[in-house]
């Protein structure tokens, strides 16, 4: 009986093949912007991450390569929760798998917006503190819905493009910033609109 339930485990694990992947979350549109962020997902892709899979009772740790990759025999008939980098306040993720999910291949994929927004609140805490991502989420459901921009020259489209948009969909435009403008708060500004594009409902509102 017990060599018959030790091939049975064995019948119902699987060897499978995991990636990790850390990718560009936000597209700033500025070519010193993007160069700096392709640079720090170039160093994260070539380090290796620390993993941990749990699986009923079981906890698994082991190590990607430098290419993120990692193989691990699985059970098929039970969910799998994957977290990477779990000691890292910036790189940890979780993932979770259902037993119908478990494929040969699982891709972890990552996004670097955390370390954006850590960067930005330190070279800008203040402005962070006025213009972050959960002061959007908190402006938008106490009927503040704006968007924020520059105080700079408008052309004559663009303004009557900006009215329609802003009647339509009952928000305002709100310059705070005049022609000059540190990167980080370009950044912070460009979060801040994006949720608040999202929860308006609107694609474009340039």
């Amino acid at each position: 009986m017990t060599i018959l339930v030790f091939q049975q485990n064995l019948y119902s694990q699987k060897e499978i093949v995991g990636k990790v992947e850390y990718y560009i979350s936000n597209n700033y549109d500025i070519p010193s912007f993007t160069a700096s962020s392709e640079k720090t997902i170039k160093y994260l892709n070539s380090r290796r991450q620390q993993i941990e899979l749990i699986q009923g009772n079981s906890i698994t740790e082991i190590k990607t390569d430098t290419t993120g990759i990692f193989k691990i025999n699985i059970k098929l008939d039970e969910n799998l929760k994957i977290t990477v980098n779990k000691k890292s306040k910036l790189l940890a993720s979780e993932f979770q798998f259902s037993s119908n999910q478990l494929n040969d291949t699982l891709k972890l994929r990552i996004t670097d917006e955390k370390i954006d927004i850590y960067k930005d609140s330190i070279a800008s805490p203040k402005f962070y503190n006025m213009y972050n991502e959960n002061q959007a989420y908190s402006d938008f459901e106490n009927g503040k819905k704006r968007i924020l921009t520059g105080a700079g020259f408008v052309s004559k489209e663009s303004s009557i493009r900006r009215k329609k948009l802003s009647e339509e969909y009952g928000f305002e435009y709100e310059p705070i910033h005049g022609c000059i403008i540190l990167s980080s708060e370009s950044r912070i500004i460009y979060r801040y609109n994006k949720i608040m594009k999202k929860l308006i409902g609107i694609k474009n509102v340039w």
